[in-house]
């Protein structure tokens, strides 16, 4: 049988979600195996950049009008195309500039801004149509095995993980660092899959895995605001990884 044809493509991140991918997944040897990673960056040779692929796999926010351009060249060149990690998902930390005014962030760093071509950081499905979803900070294991093994074998994939990581902490038996600890925890807002990794180790969720689905984020930050947080200190709590999510965003103009 032909092999599946693979592209990966990175944006605006640190190449984590790379480096877990290729380095640190325990499948990574039997997942390659039944694959052609036929354009890889972050690979010696590169690859072929036009494809066509059968899967794509997209790290990094949008930063950038050549990234737009060559996303949107990809999404036509794939059969399936999926973001992966917090930043192609949701914003990430590159999205920590959408809170202010694009032309005055270039100013700060560069001198001459007419030959930067950049643009307010956004998840590549604004650009694009996308089939699945990755999350994680970097992408989770589990997921990872799950997605790419469902479209080789043609099944149906199990779902992401709906709850909070606040049922993860439940799961592990784990001491609520948010009650107990009265530490500003992101937890009751924030997406399972990362298996509560931080307050596993007694430090809050930094909420790099993003919003989970109809989050209660305005009484998560009132809850903070009783426990002495400034309205900056929550802004930036609510910023830090998908500052372009509305359920964050909402909550960060409202304390602005």
């Amino acid at each position: 049988m032909k092999k599946p044809r693979i592209g990966i493509f990175k944006y605006s991140c640190c190449a984590g979600c790379e480096f877990q991918l290729i380095y640190f997944q325990k499948h990574v040897f039997e997942v390659f195996g039944a694959v052609d990673l036929i354009y890889c960056r972050m690979a010696s040779s590169g690859g072929v950049e036009g494809g066509p692929f059968d899967i794509a796999l997209i790290e990094g926010a949008i930063t950038d009008m050549d990234q737009i351009e060559q996303l949107k060249r990809v999404r036509e060149s794939s059969r399936y195309l999926i973001p992966i990690g917090s930043c192609a998902v949701n914003g990430g930390i590159p999205a920590i500039k959408s809170m202010q005014n694009e032309l005055d962030m270039e100013k700060s760093v560069y001198a001459d801004v007419s030959v930067i071509n950049s643009v307010r950081p956004h998840a590549v499905d604004e650009y694009v149509k996308v089939d699945a979803y990755l999350k994680g900070c970097p992408i989770g294991d589990r997921d990872l095995f799950e997605l790419v093994t469902s479209i080789l074998l043609g099944k149906k994939r199990a779902d992401l993980l709906k709850y909070c990581v606040c049922v993860e902490c439940k799961l592990k038996g784990n001491t609520c660092v948010l009650v107990a600890n009265d530490e500003p925890c992101m937890g009751p807002v924030v997406n399972a899959g990362c298996g509560a990794l931080c307050p596993s180790n007694d430090r809050p969720c930094y909420a790099c895995w993003g919003p989970m689905d109809d989050a209660n984020t305005h009484a998560l930050a009132q809850q903070f605001e009783k426990m002495g947080l400034s309205r900056d200190e929550i802004v930036r709590k609510f910023t830090l990884f998908a500052s372009i999510r509305t359920e964050f965003r909402k909550v960060a103009k409202e304390y602005e």
